[in-house]
C-alpha cells in the first residue's frame, strides 16, 4: 500500500492544519467500515484533493486526504454503501486535467471518525506521482479575465486548479507552491483565503494571484528600456498590427509574433530569425477563426480544444487571408488556439484575427526563456518585448500534432504533454535512453513508468546540448531516477551517443546500443501491449544499420529481445553524405544512374549541373563520400526533386512533405508505379530487396508525355503502399506473424500510413502505429528503453 499513513495520522494532523472539517451524523451509520486509499497518476495540481473533499461530504464520511510523493493517500470512513460509492465516483468523476493510472484499497480498522480534512503535504520515500503538464486557461477563468466586475478582470496571470502553468514552473515535487517559481510572490488576504477554502476552485492552486500579489507584465523596447504606457498588451496590439516583430514571454517560454495576414512582417520574420521555408504555427482567436481558416474534421476539431490545446496540423482554405510566406508550398497550416490569460488578452481586441506565434529563437536553437536571455539573443530579432517576471523553469515548446490515419499523431510532444508519464508493459530497472541525434528526445525509466523530456530539438550546438543536460537534471531530480544503465543509437557518430558513453563511463554504468530501427518499432509494440513477434515496417530518412548502412526502408521480424531484417529497399549511392540530405537533386541523380539511365538523363531530370554530374558520378564509381542507403525518406526526396525540381531543402522532410501536399486532391485509388521485389532466402536470413527501377521508368514515362505532376505523386504514394504491403505478406508468408507495426518519420505522411493501413487490412493484417508517442525520431528513446529494459530485466531475473 503506497503511503498510507498508519492510524493516528488524522489525530495528529487536525491539530496542525487549519482546513475545514466536515461533520456527519455518525447515527445514521448501520454498519460502519473504514478504507485506506491510494491514487496514483497525475493527481496533484489538479484540483483532485477539493474533490475528495466534496465527494467525502456528499457521501457523509469521515477521514482525510492528503498529497505525498506517491500521489494522493485518503482514509474513509462510513456506511459501506456510502464508502463503496465514493470509490466508484472517486475514478467516474475526477478532475478533467488529472489521470489516473491505479486506485489501491485496503481495509483498515474503524476509528469512530465523523470529520472529514485536508491534510498537509507529506515527503515519504521515493517520488512516484507525476508533475502535472501545463493546462490552458479554463472556460470559468476565462469568463472571469473578461468581466469588468471581477477583481482579477484583464489579469494576464489567473488560473485556478482547473487550468493554468505547471510542469514549466515546478522545481520539484510534490507539486507545492514553495517547490515553485510562484514561491517569489506572496498571496496577499484575498488569494490566500481563496487558497484556504477547500470548496473553492482555487483551493491549492499553485500559481494563484492577482493584480495585488502575483505577477506583473510590461513592454520593453530592444535596448531593454521598459515602453511606458496606461496598458502593455493594448500597446503591443498596436506595435502588432502596425508590422512590428514582438517578442512576447509565455507559459514553456518566449515566442514571436506578427500578424499573420501581413505578408511583409512575415518575411521580415523569416529573414531576422533565418527560418526561410519552414511553416510557421498561426494562433487564432477562437474556433471560429479556425474554422475560416482550415477545413476542419471531428478530430481537429477535438484536438484543438483538448487543455493541451497543441499546434494540429489541418488543411488550409485558399481563401484564408493569411500571408503566402506562413507556409508556402504545402496545403497545410499549424493552427492553435491561445491557452494563456495573456494570449487570450491579445485576440480581446476584434481587430486581432490571428497571429504568427513561433518559437523565439534562431532556426534551430533552444526557446528562450529568461529575461536577459531573450534580450540577449533575440534583441536583432525583435522590435519589442511583452515581458513578465514569473520565472519560466523549464523550456517547453508548443506540441505538434496532426490527424493521421483518423487519429491523432504527435509530431512533436512537449507543452500539454510533458511530463506525462507513458506505460511499459514489464517492470524496468531505472534507466536513461538518450534517442537519437535529431528532434532529440530523451526517457526516463523506473518500473513500468517511462517520462519522455519536452522535445528538445537537434544537437549539433552547445546550446542544445545544454538544454538536454538541463532536462535530464530537472526530470532526474524530480522523479529522484538514477539510472543503472544509459541506452543510445548504434550510430557510433551521434553526438547522443558520445555524450551517453562518456556520461556512462563517468558513472561506471554499462552502455547499451539500440539498433535505429529496431527502436522504432519496439516503441510501437509498448505501446499497444504486444506480446510475441511483429512484421514491423519502420520508415525513414536515415538509421545507422547492423552492416555499417543507412537504413530507412525496412521490414523487420520484431520481438522485444531482437529483430531480423526480412526486407529493405534496394541499397543507392548518397553522394556527399549529409549533403545530399539538404540537396535532394543528389539523391536522385544517384536513383536514376543505379536504374540505368544514361548520365546526361540523369543530369537533365535531377537539375544537376554538367560539372556536379560528372562529380557525383566519380563519386558514386569510387565510393567516395558516398555511403549506401535503403532509405525510404531518400526515395521520397528523389522523387520530388526529379517531379517538382526541388535542387535544395530549407527543413528536413520539405521534399517529401511537398510531394504529399501535390496529392492531397488526388483519389486514393490510383493504379500505383511498380517495384520489383527480388527474393531472399529466410532460411539463411538472407533479406528481399524492393528494386525502384520500375518505378522510376514509369516516372519519367508519365514525365515525358505530360501527366500532372499530382497524378505523378498520388502513383508514387500507392505504389509505394502496394509493394510494403506485398512484402508484409510474403513476411507472413514465411513466419506465421499477421500484426504490422508502423513506424518512423515516414509515418507522419498522411496519405502513405492511410493508403497502406487499408492495403494491410484488406490482406488480414492487425495494423498498428504510434499514437503516445511520436512515430519519429521523438519516439526513438522510449524504444530503446523498452528494449534495454528488458534485457536488464531478463538478466535480474536469472
Amino acid at each position: 500500500m503506497c503511503g498510507v499513513a498508519p492510524l493516528g495520522y488524522a489525530e495528529l494532523t487536525k491539530a496542525a492544519n487549519s482546513y475545514p472539517e466536515s461533520s456527519v451524523d455518525s447515527s445514521s451509520a448501520s454498519r460502519r467500515i473504514r478504507k485506506a486509499v491510494c491514487v496514483r497518476g497525475v493527481v496533484q495540481g489538479v484540483g483532485f484533493r477539493p474533490f475528495v473533499y466534496r465527494l467525502a461530504l456528499q457521501s457523509q464520511l469521515g477521514g482525510h486526504v492528503g498529497n505525498d510523493t506517491n500521489g494522493v493517500t485518503i482514509e474513509v470512513e462510513g456506511t459501506a454503501d456510502a464508502v463503496e460509492e465514493f470509490l466508484r465516483r472517486l475514478s467516474s468523476e475526477a478532475p478533467l486535467i488529472s489521470r489516473i493510472d491505479s486506485v489501491e484499497v485496503e481495509e483498515t480498522a474503524p476509528t469512530g471518525e465523523t470529520t472529514f480534512a485536508i491534510v498537509h503535504s507529506q515527503v515519504l520515500g521515493q517520488a512516484s506521482t507525476g508533475i502535472p503538464a501545463d493546462a490552458a486557461t479554463c472556460d470559468d477563468c476565462l469568463r472571469e479575465l473578461l468581466d469588468r466586475r471581477d477583481r482579477r478582470y484583464r489579469y494576464p496571470f489567473l488560473n485556478c486548479t482547473n487550468c493554468g502553468p505547471r510542469f514549466t514552473i515546478t522545481r520539484r515535487i510534490p507539486y507545492d507552491r514553495p517547490q515553485t517559481s510562484m514561491a517569489d510572490f506572496p498571496m496577499c488576504r484575498a488569494c490566500q483565503a481563496e487558497y484556504d477554502d477547500p470548496m473553492n476552485r482555487r483551493f491549492h492552486a499553485q500559481p494563484n494571484a492577482c493584480w495585488d500579489c502575483g505577477p506583473r507584465v510590461w513592454l520593453e523596447s530592444p535596448q531593454a528600456e521598459e515602453m511606458v504606457c496606461d496598458d502593455p498588451v493594448l500597446r503591443c496590439i498596436e506595435e502588432l498590427l502596425d508590422g512590428r516583430i514582438l517578442s512576447i514571454k509565455g507559459i514553456g517560454g518566449f515566442h514571436l509574433a506578427v500578424d499573420a495576414s501581413n505578408e511583409t512582417a512575415v518575411m521580415r520574420l523569416r529573414e531576422r530569425k533565418h527560418r526561410y521555408g519552414k511553416p510557421l504555427a498561426v494562433m487564432v482567436r477562437d474556433m471560429e477563426a479556425a474554422q475560416a481558416l482550415c477545413v476542419l474534421g471531428e478530430e481537429e476539431a477535438k484536438l484543438l480544444q483538448t487543455p493541451a490545446r497543441p499546434i494540429v496540423l489541418a488543411r488550409a482554405r485558399s481563401a484564408s487571408g493569411i500571408a503566402p510566406s506562413v507556409a508556402p508550398g504545402i496545403p497545410w497550416l499549424g493552427i492553435y488556439l491561445p491557452y494563456a490569460p495573456l494570449q487570450h488578452l491579445l485576440f480581446a481586441d476584434d481587430r486581432v484575427r490571428a497571429l504568427v506565434m513561433t518559437s523565439a529563437n534562431l532556426s534551430e536553437e533552444p526557446i528562450a526563456i529568461d529575461n536577459d536571455e531573450a534580450r540577449t539573443r533575440l534583441g536583432n530579432i525583435a522590435d519589442g518585448f511583452l515581458m513578465h517576471n514569473r520565472e519560466i523553469l523549464q523550456r517547453c515548446d508548443d506540441s505538434v500534432t496532426a490527424i493521421v490515419d483518423s487519429a491523432p499523431q504527435f509530431i512533436r510532444r512537449a507543452r500539454g504533454y510533458v511530463p506525462l508519464r507513458i506505460d511499459l508493459p514489464f517492470d524496468s530497472p531505472p534507466l536513461l535512453a538518450v534517442g537519437g541525434h535529431l528532434k532529440s528526445v530523451f526517457t526516463l525509466v523506473r518500473g513500468r513508468f517511462a517520462y519522455q523530456s519536452q522535445h528538445l530539438g537537434d544537437l549539433e550546438s552547445v546550446a542544445g546540448l545544454d538544454f538536454f543536460t538541463e532536462s535530464l537534471a530537472h526530470l532526474m531530480r524530480t522523479f529522484e531516477i538514477e539510472p543503472q544503465a544509459v541506452v543510445h543509437d548504434l550510430h557510433p557518430g551521434y553526438l547522443s551517443t558520445l555524450w551517453a558513453k562518456q556520461w556512462a563511463a563517468e558513472h561506471n554504468l554499462p552502455a547499451i546500443a539500440v539498433q535505429h530501427h529496431h527502436a522504432h518499432i519496439a516503441a510501437c509494440m509498448a505501446e499497444h501491449a504486444t506480446e510475441g513477434s511483429v512484421i514491423g515496417l519502420s520508415l525513414d530518412g536515415t538509421g545507422y544499420g547492423t552492416d555499417g548502412h543507412i537504413w530507412g526502408g525496412e521490414v523487420l521480424i520484431v520481438n522485444r529481445d531482437g529483430f531480423e531484417r526480412f526486407a529493405h529497399l534496394e541499397y543507392v549511392a548518397l553522394p556527399g553524405g549529409d549533403a545530399a540530405v539538404r540537396e535532394p537533386w543528389r539523391v536522385a541523380f544517384a536513383h536514376l544512374l543505379a536504374v540505368g539511365l544514361a548520365e546526361v538523363e540523369a543530369r537533365e531530370l535531377s537539375g544537376a549541373t554538367e560539372p556536379e554530374a560528372r562529380l557525383l558520378s566519380r563519386m558514386i564509381e569510387r565510393g567516395i563520400n558516398a555511403p549506401l542507403t535503403s532509405s525510404l525518406g531518400r526515395l521520397f526526396d528523389a522523387v520530388a526533386a526529379v517531379v517538382l525540381a526541388r535542387r535544395k531543402v530549407d527543413y528536413e522532410a520539405q521534399a517529401a512533405i511537398e510531394l504529399e501536399g501535390l496529392a492531397i486532391d488526388e483519389p486514393d485509388e490510383v493504379s500505383g508505379y511498380d517495384f520489383d521485389l527480388i527474393e531472399g532466402d529466410w532460411a539463411t536470413r538472407e533479406p528481399m530487396r524492393i528494386n525502384a527501377a520500375p518505378l522510376w521508368r514509369e516516372i519519367v514515362r508519365d514525365l515525358r508525355t505530360g501527366v500532372s505532376q499530382a497524378h505523378i505523386a498520388a502513383r508514387f504514394h500507392a505504389g509505394v503502399a502496394n509493394a510494403f504491403a506485398r512484402i508484409a505478406s510474403a513476411a507472413r508468408d514465411a513466419t506465421g506473424i499477421s500484426i504490422v507495426a508502423m513506424s518512423g518519420g515516414v509515418v507522419h505522411n498522411r496519405r502513405l500510413t492511410r493508403m497502406l493501413r487499408r492495403r494491410l487490412e484488406a490482406e488480414g493484417f492487425k495494423v498498428m502505429a504510434p499514437r503516445r508517442v511520436s512515430p519519429g525520431d521523438g519516439g526513438l528513446s522510449y524504444g530503446q528503453a523498452v528494449i534495454a529494459g528488458g534485457k536488464l530485466r531478463t538478466t535480474q531475473l536469472r
